[in-house]
């Protein structure tokens, strides 16, 4: 009992120093860190420079062609010439030249000769056939011939009527064409005497040429 004793008072004094080195620690505010200083740019003083005020240019003076400057030089012989004796010369041949120039006749470019243009021949315009006019409608049988005909079809266009009566005739059959009135053309095949007889040539039309008539009783003038 004694051992034990002094054991939880060392146990509780150590938590009680531990208790006070650490809480502080937890309580306190972390130290804070050290802030860098911002760099700072600082400029220098301007430098003073002495300023001079410039001369405005001015245009260099009008030279002088063509005057003559003597110029006297020593030749070999040890005399003295002067330049001016030289060019003399020199003057007198270019004031040659040019007059040699002045007095050459002028030549004039002869004008080009224009070759005669052969004149195209009027070409006549293609004389184009003119188009066959439609038949006149057929004048229609006689009663005599027969009472039936096959009704082949009806136009309204006069050609077009001509044009079928000229293939059915093509193919055998005795077609003909009636105008009724002023705006139709009626195209028939026939007349045939029976009604039988009729009903037989509409069916050879069905079958060679494929056109379905109708086999109607003639009236008159028809």
């Amino acid at each position: 009992m004694k051992y034990g004793k002094r054991e939880r008072i060392s146990g509780a004094v150590i938590l009680l120093a531990l208790g006070v080195i650490f809480i502080p620690m937890l309580f306190d505010e972390p130290p804070a860190r050290d802030e860098r200083p911002s760099p700072v740019m600082t400029l220098g003083k301007p430098v003073d420079i002495d300023r001079s005020a410039v001369k405005t240019p001015q245009p260099p003076s009008e030279l002088k062609i063509g005057t003559d400057v003597p110029i006297t030089f020593v030749d070999s012989n040890g005399k003295v010439r002067d330049s001016t004796a030289s060019s003399a010369p020199d003057r007198n041949q270019s004031r040659v030249a040019e007059a040699e120039q002045l007095a050459a006749p002028k030549v004039t470019p002869s004008k080009p000769v224009q070759k005669p243009v052969a004149k195209a021949e009027p070409t006549s315009a293609p004389k184009t056939a003119p188009t066959p006019a439609a038949p006149a409608p057929a004048s229609a049988p006689s009663s005599s011939a027969g009472g039936w005909a096959v009704q082949v079809g009806s136009f309204g266009e006069p050609s077009n009527a001509a044009r079928l009566q000229q293939e059915l005739q093509g193919k055998g059959f005795a077609a003909y064409r009636i105008a009724r009135g002023s705006k139709l053309t009626v195209v028939f095949v026939g007349p045939y005497k029976s009604s039988e007889i009729g009903e037989s040539a509409r069916s050879r039309l069905q079958e060679q040429v494929n056109i379905k008539g109708l086999l109607v009783r003639r009236k008159e003038g028809e």
